[in-house]
């Protein structure tokens, strides 16, 4: 990546004759850089994804089930239910 680097630069030089830049030869030197830095971006993802602890399964973490309550009161502390407890309402005609 240097070295194209370093022609890219050679080229454009103040004191070089504009006449002798190729922009085939430039394009072609742009292409090197850009499939370097692409090069360099992706060894270092894969660098990146190596280091990380792996994913967990891809089921809950934990059962997902509710817990049941179940009480009951003594009879002598139980009140009793309303006359109507429960009871459809009559239809008016």
């Amino acid at each position: 990546m240097a070295h194209v680097r370093d022609r890219v630069h050679q080229a454009m030089a103040p004191e070089r004759d504009m006449g002798e830049l190729s922009a085939d030869d430039l394009w072609m030197d742009a292409q090197w850089l850009e499939a370097a830095l692409e090069a360099r971006y992706l060894t270092a993802l894969d660098d990146l994804l190596r280091t990380m602890p792996p994913t967990r399964p891809t089921g809950p973490a934990c059962p997902m089930t509710q817990p049941v309550i179940t009480t009951a009161l003594p009879l002598a502390l139980a009140a009793p239910a309303p006359q109507r407890a429960g009871a459809a309402r009559a239809r008016r005609p």
